[in-house]
């Protein structure tokens, strides 16, 4: 995903008037000192009736998940959320973008406890620039196992998407690349079997049969990937949830990753042995899936068209 480095910038609520416009979030802020912070990337597509955002309610409902499971303490509810991106999407003028609403706290208080921290939502809205290629252009990634494991649900619950838990992800690509890898996978912490990739979901193709590492592995629980599954199923493939060795992963047909950013991508090779250059589970599934999100396929459901403008809602009490 190309992105442009003009970004729009959306703040609404509590704790808005600390901000330094020409500075963001102060840096004593409890989100920059410890990562408290939640947060979703999405995706605006251009569609033949407009621009629509990509399965908006399942995100904004994980991000309220998130906020629930880390005592985060704010005044939004799932219309709010939906308003206020849906009005940063229609003013940044993307037809195409990446859309990022987070929950952070905005006022310079360095404390790991959140119980007095009033959090903010801000959303950010940076254009595509440049549209993904269509299968089977779409080039492969080079994958190497890293040491570094995902963290262990006992430490962390697997299902908040918090700011902080990605500096995991942020080693384990960098010694990757590092290393002359594209990206890398993550193992689970205590069974060692395939947890993810370091931004991004894993599926094997092996036999026909489309396979993915179940969540009891310490994975997030990705929209794409639920996405894919969907899709799959739609096509007929058979699709399973399971345990993922390293072994499977290296024997399968064929391995490609999801997410939001990144979409769909397949793998070239995983430290430094290929898999075939031909992926006919995997193009039909990426094919299926950008006409979907581009509106010129099925599930409707999953599309919501960005209007032309949102009324600002008036800002709520504060809710643990």
């Amino acid at each position: 995903m190309n992105l442009a480095t003009s970004v729009h910038t959306h703040w609404d609520g509590p704790g808005v008037p600390s901000i330094d416009p020409g500075r963001g979030i102060p840096f004593g802020s409890s989100s920059v000192q410890h990562g408290t912070a939640v947060f979703e990337g999405i995706r605006c597509y251009a569609t033949p009736e407009g621009p629509a955002i990509f399965r908006l309610d399942d995100h904004l409902e994980r991000m309220l998940d998130s906020a629930r499971l880390l005592g985060i303490r704010h005044a939004y509810d799932l219309p709010r959320l939906r308003r206020s991106t849906l009005r940063a999407t229609a003013d940044s003028g993307c037809a195409d973008g990446y859309v990022r609403p987070g929950l952070f706290a905005a006022d310079p208080v360095v404390s790991i406890g959140l119980t007095t921290v009033p959090f903010t939502l801000g959303v950010e809205v940076w254009p595509v620039t440049t549209p993904p290629p269509e299968p089977p252009a779409i080039p492969g990634v080079r994958l190497t196992v890293s040491p570094w494991r995902r963290p262990s649900p006992q430490s962390f619950p697997r299902r908040a998407k918090a700011v902080g838990t990605y500096v995991t992800s942020a080693l384990a690509k960098t010694a990757a690349q590092a290393a002359g890898f594209d990206d890398a996978l993550q193992l689970d912490c205590d069974t060692g079997r395939v947890a993810e990739a370091t931004t991004a979901n894993v599926f094997l193709v092996t036999g026909g049969r489309l396979s993915t590492p179940w969540l009891t592995d310490n994975l997030l629980a990705g929209i794409t990937r639920d996405s894919v599954l969907t899709l799959a199923r739609d096509l007929g493939l058979e699709v399973t949830e399971g345990p993922v060795e390293v072994a499977e992963v290296h024997a399968a047909q064929e391995v490609f990753l999801t997410g939001t950013a990144g979409e769909l991508l397949p793998v070239a090779s995983l430290d430094g042995r290929p898999f075939a250059a031909e992926r006919p589970v995997f193009d039909a599934i990426a094919t299926a899936f950008r006409a979907t999100v581009t509106g010129r396929a099925g599930h409707p459901e999953w599309r919501t068209p960005v209007p032309r403008s949102e009324p600002e809602p008036a800002a709520g009490p504060a809710t643990p």
